[in-house]
């Protein structure tokens, strides 16, 4: 049986790694006044191109009203544009605007080269305890939340 002393490790461990985490990406959006959930949303429509608001929640696994208040505070400040497909107007894709993607490419670019960079201190076998360890510990979380 596993401590009570052990456990107190891990939530430790996971609020440094939250910490991390947010410190890393605010700082590197802070530059182009983002945060970090609406950075994240650039960071896919740069990959992505164009999506739909339901693609867009279903990648950062939140609600269609979390996306939608991000993609409004996104649209004011004339960083995305949502457009009605011609295909079906019920459908309403979004996709940043081109004077945003020219000024911003070059600072992503740099974001992503530095988060490979981090990602690839560890070597393939250290990645897989990494990986493995994460899922392992998402199962316990996820499964016995009931």
């Amino acid at each position: 049986m596993i401590g009570l002393e052990k456990g107190y490790e891990i939530i430790k461990r996971i609020k440094r790694l939250k910490e991390g985490l947010h410190g890393n990406i605010e700082k590197d959006f802070k530059e182009m006044k983002l945060t970090g959930p609406q950075g994240m949303v650039v960071g896919i429509l740069f990959r992505a191109g164009s999506l739909k608001i339901g693609e867009i929640a279903t990648q950062m696994e939140l609600s269609m009203s979390t996306v939608s208040g991000i993609l409004d505070r996104l649209e004011r400040s004339e960083i995305i544009t949502r457009v009605k497909s011609e295909e079906d107007g019920r459908v309403i894709r979004v996709t940043l605007t081109e004077s945003f993607r020219q000024n911003s490419a070059a600072k992503f670019k740099c974001i992503e080269e530095n988060w490979s960079e981090k990602l690839n201190l560890a070597n393939e076998e250290e990645f897989e305890a990494i990986v493995n360890g994460l899922e392992i510990l998402e199962k316990l979380l996820v499964e016995t939340k009931e």
